[in-house]
């Protein structure tokens, strides 16, 4: 699924995780599908749990495939087709392995469907990881939230379907308060960790549905998707008062930090995704101007 029409995010270290499963089930069932050949034309021992008929939920892979993913995982496509080709591969070996167990002549046709669907499992595994490499190209490489340039394409997606469906979002501008300070006072690296301690806790404060970016320095970009502005307010205080409210520890040195916050609703009548946007960041410039660590809603 395009990284602009999901409804969940896989955060960098996801990304990472998953790609190195898949890379271990791509080999180990190469090896499995390897030493059922051996097993068969040499007459040796066969992979085990061969015979049993969960055998696609007991494999390493399967354990994973059917344990406790994130939501964000689930809706690409190939992670569903392949949950049949994976169960039927292992089926077709069961059968393949029965007949010659049982000193029977296997059939050509099982044995054409389990090559073809043990083709389909390798394909499938491969493109998942594919997509999911292109994915981690659309992260900040420093907090891990959505770039500029994947937000963007959210953005663009959500105003569409906004407009087509006669429903509403919102959206916010989040801006970290004297971070220029920060950095001068500090150093940047400093400056990193807050940075990254204000994202880290944008993902526990945020709604799975909403989407964060951060779009360049310190500024941050949230679309919250379904919600008037009103329940944005509420969401978006619950976050700036926790972040007042914490103690950044780095380098030895105890920072406080806060967020001025802009918020806008989008309307009917905006001409494109950006007009929403343009409201919020005006309404961040009001909170800044008027005393900073507060929230300001468009009108």
């Amino acid at each position: 699924m395009p990284i602009d029409e999901q409804n969940y995010y896989l955060s960098t270290s996801e990304i990472r995780e998953i790609s190195e499963i898949l890379n271990l089930a791509i080999e180990n069932h190469r090896k499995w599908f390897d030493t059922l050949h051996r097993s068969i034309i040499f007459n040796q021992d066969f992979p085990k749990d061969i015979l049993d008929e969960l055998a696609h939920t007991k494999c390493q892979f399967g354990k994973w495939y059917y344990g406790n993913l994130s939501q964000a995982f689930r809706q690409y496509e190939e992670f569903n087709l392949l949950e049949s080709s994976h169960r039927y591969m292992h089926d077709y070996a069961r059968v393949l392995s029965q007949a010659f167990l049982s000193n029977e002549a296997p059939s050509i046709d099982i044995y054409n469907k389990f090559i073809s669907f043990q083709k389909e499992v390798i394909r499938l595994l491969q493109a998942l990881h594919d997509k999911l490499i292109n994915l981690g190209h659309g992260y900040d490489s420093l907090t891990g939230l959505l770039n500029r340039n994947s937000i963007t394409l959210i953005l663009d997606s959500a105003y569409e379907k906004s407009i087509r469906h006669r429903t509403s979002y919102s959206v916010a501008m989040i801006d970290a308060d004297h971070f220029k300070k920060i950095n001068d006072t500090y150093g940047h690296s400093v400056g990193d960790d807050v940075l990254k301690t204000i994202a880290n806790h944008m993902r526990i404060s945020f709604r799975k549905s909403d989407c964060i970016g951060r779009i360049g320095g310190e500024e941050f970009l949230v679309i919250l998707p379904e919600t008037e502005k009103e329940e944005a307010l509420t969401v978006l205080e619950k976050y700036r008062e926790s972040i007042s409210n914490l103690k950044i520890n780095s380098e030895l040195i105890i920072v406080n930090a806060t967020v001025s916050i802009g918020i806008s609703q989008v309307s009917q009548n905006d001409e494109d995704s950006w007009q929403a946007v343009k409201r919020a960041d005006y309404a961040l410039y009001n909170s800044k101007e008027n005393g900073r660590n507060r929230i300001t809603v468009s009108e």
